[in-house]
């Protein structure tokens, strides 16, 4: 089967659970990671009690497939940290839906309609992820807009990419940004306050400069490298930015 986590990773296959999770894959290097393929109409409510989780109130009446979002990226969360001796974890979440990662450790955490992708490291680290299922051309046209900046798109268009991929690719990065931040930053920004200024692709790594309103106090450079993996289908995109 195909990997689920980008080439630089080092991974690891973890034992499905059919026919809800179809494929799953840690990795210790060089960063702790897990990706896990799953099948939302597969979603059964055995699940949560044979992963030992319990479903927030919220949940509780939400639809099939918001559930299994949650079951498998929980799942997947917990599967991680039983890597570094932290089991039987469930992730909850904060009223800012923030979540709440074991003491000591920083993580994120991030999923489309299928795949979920979670990262996890020791604090402090300023840790984003995100994995976005690839624009359509009609999608990305709307979109752009409100997205990034007609230099930004020049930018990575020079570089080769298409209206699709670009659009999608900043998306990811700026919401990996974001979520890296905010447990510091505590704001709510616009996908303004992050601009893209520079772009290599054979490294899969963008340069992103982030304002005054964005970049975290304790950090005294605004300029953060942000790793990505493109596909034709979808988009990855990554940080773990030790704090000085």
């Amino acid at each position: 089967m195909p990997r689920l986590l980008p080439p630089t990773f080092q991974i690891e296959p973890l034992e499905p659970c059919l026919p809800f999770i179809l494929q799953a894959e840690v990795s210790t290097a060089p960063l702790r990671a897990a990706c896990c393929l799953f099948d939302p109409s597969a979603f059964t409510p055995q699940f949560i009690s044979q992963f030992g989780l319990v479903l927030p109130e919220a949940l509780r009446q939400a639809v099939k497939k918001r559930q299994a979002e949650y079951v498998a990226s929980r799942w997947l969360v917990a599967k991680l940290l039983e890597t570094i001796d932290i089991p039987s974890f469930q992730l909850f979440n904060r009223p800012d839906r923030s979540p709440i990662w074991p003491t000591g450790k920083v993580g994120s955490l991030s999923h489309h309609d299928h795949k979920t992708f979670t990262l996890i490291d020791s604090y402090p680290t300023w840790v984003g992820n995100d994995i976005e299922r690839m624009l359509t051309q009609q999608k990305a046209a709307e979109l752009r807009s409100m997205i990034m900046t007609h230099e930004e798109l020049s930018l990575l268009t020079s570089a080769g990419f298409s209206l699709s991929q670009a659009t999608t690719l900043v998306f990811s990065v700026k919401e990996t940004v974001y979520k890296a931040v905010y447990p510091e930053v505590q704001t709510v920004f616009g996908f303004e306050q992050v601009t893209i200024t520079a772009c290599d692709p054979h490294l899969g790594r963008v340069t992103a400069h982030l304002s005054a309103v964005a970049q975290p106090i304790s950090s005294p450079h605004p300029q953060w490298d942000i790793h990505y993996w493109l596909t034709d289908t979808e988009v990855m995109s990554w940080v773990a930015r030790k704090t000085l």
